[in-house]
């Protein structure tokens, strides 16, 4: 694992390695009763866990939100799909994977990051699962045992790390293809946070399903990316996120803190890995957006980054906040959602 990664000692994105074991559970509920007080007021940036029940997906079809189950690595997965109006297994449509963050779960990134409500306009079917706490076989919760993804962050030899998120989701595709029809040429992966981590890493081990990827705030944590084919590829950043600093360095989150590599650099690696130049070239500058694009080596797809100057770690234009203290300001305007979106018709194209 490279050295940037995050190597928490309990397993999952928090704790550094090099204190005692006192010091460290002190820290820990210093940590975690100050994000409490402040959690208390304010609407979660990451939802913690599912509030509510859905039902099965029905047969027939009809548009509406249900929860499916996919048994994965001795575990029952589960993921909420969203199938929109006017769904025809006839006429199979897009398919987009939605990860949400450390500490959420399928509800937060598909309704309160408005991936249903795009699904509804644009037509397209949406799968959002949730990840499985840090410690599996206990019950999660947002600040001891947060559902997560193993993106390749974490410490090796954890009980989390031991668990395969890619052939998970590999198996919920080839579950949703008999449940609810997809066109397998137009599957998207999209993520936030840890869970646009772990869109990085479906891309680099599972890029022959997909069709393109997009993230907000995700580490490429993989250590070596060698995809079987590279994938128009979006990253959307902001450049005051303190939970992944622009110029690199540590960072603190409700479990403990880590240390990041500057953003260039991960961009780099992911150029690299998808053939293309690690010198990007801007081709929109307008107010607090900046788009700039590496070029692709030989004619292929391309990585395209997003910055949003002056914005924090928030899923801009998500119905959520925390304060700006530990997630730094949320200003940017852009619809995150969209534009993914977009991006990714536009990838069909090429």
């Amino acid at each position: 694992m490279e050295s940037y990664s995050v190597k928490p000692a309990n397993g999952f994105a928090g704790m550094p390695d090099n204190i005692s074991p006192e010091s460290k559970e002190a820290a820990m509920f210093r940590r975690r009763w100050l994000w409490v007080g402040l959690l208390s007021g304010a609407s979660l940036w990451i939802v913690p866990v599912r509030d509510f029940w859905a039902a099965e997906i029905p047969s027939p079809l009809t548009a509406g939100q249900f929860e499916i189950t996919t048994e994965s690595g001795g575990f029952d997965r589960k993921a909420l799909v969203h199938i929109p109006k006017g769904y025809s297994p006839k006429l199979p449509p897009p398919l987009v994977v939605a990860l949400h963050g450390a500490g959420g779960d399928g509800n937060s990134i598909l309704n309160v990051d408005n991936w249903a409500e795009f699904a509804d306009k644009e037509g397209f079917v949406v799968v959002a699962p949730d990840g499985l706490p840090a410690r599996p076989r206990l019950t999660p919760n947002f600040l001891v045992n947060p559902p997560l993804w193993n993106s390749g962050q974490l410490r090796e030899g954890s009980p989390r790390s031991k668990i395969d998120d890619v052939a998970y989701i590999g198996k919920l595709l080839d579950q949703l293809a008999k449940k609810v029809p997809y066109d397998p040429k137009r599957v998207f992966v999209t993520g936030h946070s840890n869970g646009g981590g772990m869109t990085f890493r479906l891309g680099a081990e599972m890029a022959d399903r997909l069709t393109a990827i997009g993230t907000v705030a995700g580490l490429v944590a993989v250590e070596n990316p060698r995809p079987t084919k590279p994938l128009p590829s979006m990253f959307i950043y902001g450049t005051e996120d303190p939970l992944m600093p622009q110029n690199g360095g540590e960072s603190t989150l409700p479990w403990g803190t880590r240390t990041t590599p500057p953003v260039k650099d991960l961009m780099e690696k992911w150029a690299k890995a998808i053939n293309c130049q690690t010198e990007p070239k801007t081709f929109f500058q307008e107010g607090a957006v900046e788009k700039v694009r590496y070029p692709s080596n030989n004619g292929g797809p391309e990585l395209t980054v997003v910055y949003l100057k002056g914005h924090g770690h928030a899923w801009p234009s998500a119905s959520r906040s925390l304060p700006s203290r530990f997630i730094g300001p949320n200003v940017s305007k852009l619809d995150a959602t969209g534009e993914l979106w977009e991006f990714f018709k536009a990838s069909t194209k090429q």
